[in-house]
């Protein structure tokens, strides 16, 4: 069950970060940034309110936590984005499924030979489906560093979430979503940025940002229930959704590399759940 959680949080996270790439497209990232962290806060109470069984200040503060690792990704995936998005993107998405995944072991989760074998292949899925063209591309010190800290912020924010009782979920969800749209909002304030985005970005925006925290409600099960190695590897395949939707939706061209990854992450995913 846990394995069918953390799928479908990748589904669901591979669908908002198309629309999340069409609404940036569409208007000014501050702006969708604002947008979306709001919305996020307000999209996580009903499944708080509706879904947990209890309500603890400690989970409460952990998921805030959580919420500031995953604020720095983001800040950190941005920045690198803007100088070398081909390098920083693979190499976030590895760092952020490889950190969860030692920490588990390291904590004494086990898993099968094929188990630890899918999981090799999951994180080369992610490089592969991440870095269309990756093996042309001179990696640059910058966008390791950005790529890195980006997979660091992601990846502890995981680990973090982990550390919560499985009886208040939601609420960890919510307060992970409600930190950073305090933050950015505080940031609006004074920010030279519009906070305001266009109006054919926002129903995209809206999209991403439910998809976003249904995604994360359905991994936090997912942790509950299972393992926190294989639920973060597995959440972590969403790319190979997103260039799909692409693919669909757009007609874009999925590279050699793309493609190899897409297979790798299908076998993958077969591996880890027999396994």
């Amino acid at each position: 069950m846990s394995n069918a959680l953390a799928l479908s949080s990748a589904l669901l996270w591979g669908v908002a970060a198309f629309f999340g790439g069409q609404a940036a497209r569409r208007t000014h990232l501050f702006s969708l940034l604002a947008l979306d962290q709001a919305l996020a806060a307000i999209f996580a109470l009903p499944f708080a309110l509706l879904l947990a069984e209890e309500f603890l200040v400690r989970d409460f503060l952990i998921g805030g936590l959580s919420g500031l690792f995953g604020s720095a990704g983001v800040a950190f995936f941005y920045l690198g984005l803007r100088t070398h998005m081909v390098s920083v993107a693979p190499i976030t998405g590895v760092v952020s499924a490889l950190l969860p995944l030692l920490w588990g072991l390291g904590i004494g989760e086990q898993l099968s030979l094929v188990q630890l074998l899918g999981t090799c292949l999951g994180l080369l899925s992610i490089l592969l489906v991440s870095g269309q063209g990756f093996e042309k591309t001179k990696l640059r010190l910058d966008s390791i560093i950005n790529g890195v800290l980006a997979g660091t912020g992601f990846g502890f924010g995981y680990i973090v979430l982990n550390s919560t009782t499985p009886a208040t979920a939601p609420w960890p969800i919510f307060s992970a979503r409600l930190v950073p749209a305090v933050l950015i909002l505080l940031v609006a304030t004074k920010a030279p940025w519009p906070t305001k985005p266009s109006k054919n970005a926002r129903v995209l925006i809206a999209g991403a940002s439910f998809s976003d925290v249904f995604a994360a409600v359905l991994f936090l099960a997912a942790l509950n229930q299972g393992l926190l190695s294989t639920s973060s590897l597995l959440s972590n395949i969403h790319p190979a959704v997103t260039v799909l939707l692409a693919r669909i939706f757009l007609s874009e061209r999925v590279s050699p590399n793309q493609g190899l990854g897409l297979v790798a992450a299908v076998t993958s995913i077969s591996m880890i759940t027999i396994g």
